[in-house]
């Protein structure tokens, strides 16, 4: 069996940790715009979102990501990470503050899987887990 030099798996590493940080920029740019486009395309057909409001399927997202009242554009995202998970698949999370309508924030931390399927890069999974406020 032939196995990668550790260089070799280090450069796939980084070129999919690149991929997947940049796909999470455009659907963070998507989301400001609501660009219901971007969301019809970067989502996997069978893509799940799991979010404090509910469990939704593609075709819900779509429709709330496309909603220019949309309760998900962010005022900061911080603490990014991306993990490889194979040459064709990783997460990416991160904490992220939302502005809701009545100018009130709440923030989550936020998981999204993608894979790599049939050559394009989808997102499969996404979910947002309140930060619960200490006293």
């Amino acid at each position: 069996m032939n196995y990668p030099e550790k260089n070799e798996v280090l450069e796939d590493t980084e070129s999919v940790e690149s991929i997947l940080l940049s796909l999470k920029e455009q659907a963070l740019e998507a989301t400001k715009n609501a660009d219901a486009t971007f969301y019809e395309n970067y989502l996997d057909d069978s893509a799940m979102a799991i979010v404090p409001g509910g469990i939704f399927n593609k075709k819900a997202i779509v429709a709330q990501m496309g909603s220019a009242n949309s309760q998900f554009k962010s005022v900061s995202i911080n603490d990014t990470k991306a993990i490889v998970l194979t040459p064709e698949s990783g997460v990416v999370t991160y904490r992220a503050t939302y502005e809701k309508e009545d100018k009130s924030q709440f923030e989550v931390f936020v998981t999204t899987v993608y894979a790599k399927t049939n050559g394009r890069w989808k997102g499969f999974f996404y979910q947002q887990t309140p930060i619960l406020k200490t006293r």
